[in-house]
C-alpha cells in the first residue's frame, strides 16, 4: 500500500464510502455506502477505477495534501489530472448538489469492516478515520487507461416513486398531494432528506404505529406531515407511514439534492 494524502481540513460529514455492506439488515445493520452514486460513479470511472471504488465523500470544506503524483478527480473537474507532490486540493459539492467526491486511481484502502471500507452514521462504523492529520492509503492502479473528460450524470429533480405500503393510513387526497406539489429540500443528511413547502395528513390523526422494516428510498410521512426520504444510513426499522418508495433510477437524484433544491415526485 501506498501513504497517498493527508488530511489537511476535514471538513463536513467527510467519509470514506464504497458500494456498502448489504446483507445485514436482519441484525440491524443497514447498507450505508455512497450517497450520490451517479455522482460518484462518474468521477471514479474518469480516474479508471470501478463506479463504486472507495472514494471520499463530503458536504464540503475537505482539503487534502498529496503525498505524491497521482491521478485524480474531483467534483467539478471537468477532466482528471495528476497531481503534483505538496499539492493541496480542496473538494466541495458541485453546485445544486448535496455531496462532493474525490478519487484517487486504485481508490482508497483500509481494513474492511463486513466487506466495505463504508462508514456508517447510525452504527458508528468508521473504517479510515478521515479527521485532521489523518494519512490515507491507496491501492494499486494497475496501469488502467482514462478517459478525458469526466462524464458528468444529468441532475433531475423530478423523482420516480412507488406506492408505498401505507396508503390506507392517509387521507385520500394524500398520494394526490405528493405527485402535484414542488417540494424543497429542507435538510439533507446521509440519514435522509428532509422536504418542506407542503403536508401531507394522515387519515386517523397519527402518524405513528408499530415499528416495520424500512429500506432505503422509502418516504416516510411524521405527525408534522412533512416527508423524509430515507438515506443510505436509515434506520433499518421505523414506525411512521410510507406513503410511497424513490425508485433505483431516482435515489442518487434525490439524496443528491442539495439544501434548497425544489424536487417533485412522479408515480412510476
Amino acid at each position: 500500500m501506498t501513504v497517498g494524502f493527508r488530511v489537511v481540513q476535514e471538513g463536513i460529514a467527510t467519509s470514506v464510502q464504497d458500494a456498502g455492506r448489504p446483507g445485514y439488515s436482519h441484525l440491524g445493520l443497514g447498507r450505508s455506502g455512497i450517497a450520490d452514486q451517479a455522482s460518484a460513479g462518474s468521477i471514479n470511472r474518469a480516474v479508471g477505477n470501478a463506479a463504486t471504488a472507495p472514494i471520499l465523500e463530503t458536504a464540503g470544506g475537505l482539503v487534502v495534501e498529496c503525498l505524491g503524483r497521482f491521478t485524480v478527480a474531483t467534483s467539478g473537474w471537468t477532466a482528471p489530472r495528476v497531481t503534483a507532490e505538496g499539492e493541496q486540493i480542496q473538494v466541495n459539492p458541485a453546485p445544486g448538489q448535496q455531496w462532493g467526491y474525490f478519487a484517487v486511481a486504485g481508490g482508497f484502502r483500509g481494513n474492511l469492516v463486513l466487506g466495505s471500507l463504508s462508514a456508517d452514521t447510525m452504527a458508528a462504523i468508521i473504517a479510515i478515520p478521515v479527521n485532521r492529520g489523518a494519512h490515507l492509503e491507496i491501492g494499486e492502479t494497475g496501469g488502467r487507461s482514462l478517459p478525458d473528460l469526466i462524464a458528468l450524470p444529468a441532475h433531475r429533480h423530478t423523482l420516480t416513486v412507488m406506492p408505498g405500503p401505507h396508503l390506507d393510513r392517509f387521507a385520500s387526497t394524500a398520494l394526490q398531494m405528493l405527485t402535484s406539489n414542488q417540494w424543497t429540500v429542507e435538510n439533507n443528511s446521509r440519514v435522509g432528506v428532509r422536504l418542506g413547502r407542503g403536508r401531507i395528513e394522515p387519515a386517523d390523526g397519527s402518524a405513528s404505529a408499530a415499528s416495520e422494516p424500512m429500506v432505503e428510498g422509502a418516504l416516510q410521512v411524521p405527525p408534522n406531515g412533512l416527508p423524509i426520504i430515507l438515506g443510505r444510513d436509515h434506520p433499518v426499522t421505523g414506525g411512521y407511514p410510507v406513503i410511497a418508495v424513490v425508485d433505483d433510477e431516482s435515489i442518487s437524484q434525490a439524496l443528491g439534492a442539495a439544501i434548497g433544491t425544489s424536487v417533485s415526485f412522479r408515480l412510476g
